[in-house]
């Protein structure tokens, strides 16, 4: 039996969210904008809110960790951190933390160890031989580099000061992963307007450009999985990750006790009871996907060959529209992705794609037709459905012109807790 096979140790590591102040000197860099499915409403921005903005990102963000408005990270490299305590350990100490109103937080994306350490990520190391308090100069961005004589530029954001009795961190058990980029642009824009460009341009550990497999999600509250699972889904369904990137969602109010994954073989059976089954959504036999498709074609070529229907007078206006399909996990939907029929956009918009760029219509014909259809999915397979357009455009990432609303509720949106007005 392998020695490391312990109840101290793990073979993951955590990155675990929690509730910032975008005002305060402990902040984080968040654009404005994060598309018109992620909305702060607030500037005090929950934990849930960033994780789910992390997953529809589909990666985890880089900082320099903040305090006091001061980097605590060493070095040029943003970096994400995470800890490596077992997960029946980081539970108790984040409830019990919690308690006392410090910075943690009980929803987390959890990573295997020997994958991320592939990826660069490694053990912070807290304090050096030489002493213990090391000198630092500041850059231009508020950089604070060592002596490379005491430690090479390469590895400063692995420094952690300690100072015994003083400044101690090691019950983090903290490692961190370095982003090696280009970053001159994103600081830039941060000197000059204070935030980010965008989330694209904001640096993390990207799970589009890594083969990550195995890992999984913790969740305070079994009401969180299914929104959780509809963000892995949709990432699944826009070929941004695998079917096995993901494989557990725990929800920490459905354990009986912390001690229930002390033992690794306690905790191995606990994932294997909390897998999440995305590849179930991939199995619809062929004459079932046929089904659905044939049904759906023949009504909207019904329509197409009625001449006069929809003949009103339109304003000219170019552009595109689809019906958008609110419920990603319905058989529907699952038949309609496997037949081709359907799209996914950037911001998880289900289209089902009825042809109309191919008709030389005003814009509001075209959305006229995608609402009549869309009604007809909703009496025929009792589906919530609705229209899409975008103006100017056939381009269904570009700037939405019209979208049928949805319910706040609605999975499709990420909402801040608080309201600032």
């Amino acid at each position: 039996m392998k020695n490391n096979i312990r109840f101290d140790l793990s073979d993951y590591l955590i990155h675990f969210f929690r509730d910032v102040n975008l005002e305060t000197g402990s902040h984080i860099y968040l654009p404005e904008h994060c598309g018109f499915n992620n909305q702060h409403h607030a500037c005090s921005i929950d934990a849930k809110y960033l994780l789910r903005l992390s997953l529809r990102s589909h990666k985890i963000f880089s900082s320099w960790s903040y305090r006091n408005g001061q980097r605590t990270v060493y070095g040029d490299s943003p970096v994400v951190c995470f800890t490596d305590m077992p997960i029946a350990a980081y539970l108790e100490t984040g409830v019990r933390r919690l308690e006392r109103n410090e910075n943690i937080g009980l929803y987390a994306i959890v990573l295997p160890k020997e994958q991320m350490f592939n990826y660069g990520a490694r053990p912070v190391i807290y304090g050096l031989d030489q002493h213990n308090n090391a000198r630092c100069s500041q850059g231009r961005y508020g950089e604070r580099i060592l002596d490379e004589t005491a430690l090479p530029l390469i590895e400063q954001y692995r420094y952690v000061t300690y100072v015994l009795g003083k400044i101690d961190w090691t019950h983090e058990r903290e490692w961190r992963w370095p982003y090696r980029g280009d970053i001159n642009n994103f600081l830039n824009h941060i000197k000059e307007y204070g935030i980010p460009e965008n989330i694209e341009s904001t640096p993390g550990f990207d799970f589009r450009s890594s083969e990550i497999s195995g890992a999984g999600i913790i969740v305070p509250f079994a009401e969180d999985i299914p929104t959780v699972a509809h963000d892995i889904l949709t990432l699944i369904d826009r070929g941004v990750i695998g079917r096995n990137t993901f494989k557990f969602i725990i929800a920490v109010e459905s354990l009986q006790s912390w001690t229930q994954l002390s033992e690794p073989g306690a905790l191995l059976s606990c994932i294997n009871d909390n897998t999440f089954e995305f590849e179930s959504f991939f199995d619809l036999s062929a004459s079932k996907v046929k089904n659905y498709a044939d049904s759906i074609n023949d009504y909207v070529n019904e329509l197409y060959s009625k001449k006069d229907f929809l003949n009103d007078s339109y304003a000219m206006e170019f552009g595109n529209a689809w019906v958008w399909i609110h419920d990603n996990q319905s058989q529907v939907v699952r038949a309609l992705l496997q037949a081709g029929m359907i799209n996914v956009n950037k911001e998880g918009r289900y289209l089902l794609d009825v042809n109309l760029a191919s008709v030389d219509w005003p814009l509001r014909r075209k959305e006229a037709f995608a609402s009549h259809v869309a009604g007809w999915l909703k009496h025929r397979f009792d589906i919530e459905a609705g229209r899409y357009s975008v103006r100017g455009k056939d381009d269904y990432d570009a700037i939405p012109s019209y979208e049928t609303p949805l319910k706040d509720q609605h999975p499709f949106y990420n909402h801040t807790v608080n309201v600032d007005w």
